[in-house]
């Protein structure tokens, strides 16, 4: 039986060229489709109304990275609200997102395109600055201390801010005195 278990094990083994193309493709399937799902589940809840109710343990790890939705269901309503207004913004051309599908989910920018500016005295923190969260209006953002309340969060990652800024044009939109880009 041991021997048995060896060779099925052996034979799933990827090796070579083209297994490591093989993983690298299921790596972006899987993020495009994590990607895809947590956007039908959004168009499911705003559209149904009963869909926010079924999936708000769902909505509350998505958003705030815990199952504890009674904890953040205040914060349903400005979060429709804000879903709404992305999906007419992007409807209308105004909006139109920067993350490929297959994109791998990021938590922080990616140091070989940006860094952190010798200006800044916070060192890694952005601190209490929040200027990009502010220019969008993001329902996430904690008014008291301007931190965000998704920090890194299923939404942060695979969305725009964990990979904030890519480009020059990024640091400009939003006034970001943190980073600039390197030369």
């Amino acid at each position: 039986m041991k021997t048995m278990g060896y060779h099925a094990g052996e034979a799933l083994k990827l090796e070579g060229p083209l297994s490591s193309s093989f993983v690298c493709h299921m790596k972006k399937l899987r993020w495009a489709g994590a990607r895809l799902c947590f956007i039908g589940f959004l168009t499911l809840g705003v559209t149904s109304g009963v869909g926010l109710y079924l999936l708000a343990p769902l909505f509350s790890y998505y958003f705030f990275g815990t199952l504890r939705f009674w904890k953040y269901a205040h914060m349903g309503p400005r979060l429709i609200v804000y879903a709404y207004t992305m999906a007419f913004g992007y409807l209308k051309g105004e909006f139109t997102p920067s993350v490929p599908l297959t994109a791998p989910p990021m938590s922080k920018p990616d140091l070989s395109l940006v860094q952190i500016n010798p200006a800044w005295e916070n060192g890694e923190s952005c601190a209490d600055c929040g200027k990009c969260c502010k220019k969008i209006r993001c329902p996430l953002q904690e008014q008291t201390y301007n931190q965000c309340m998704g920090y890194n969060s299923f939404y942060w990652r695979y969305f725009n801010c964990g990979r904030y800024p890519a480009r020059q044009g990024d640091i400009d939109r939003y006034e970001c005195p943190k980073w600039v880009l390197r030369s």
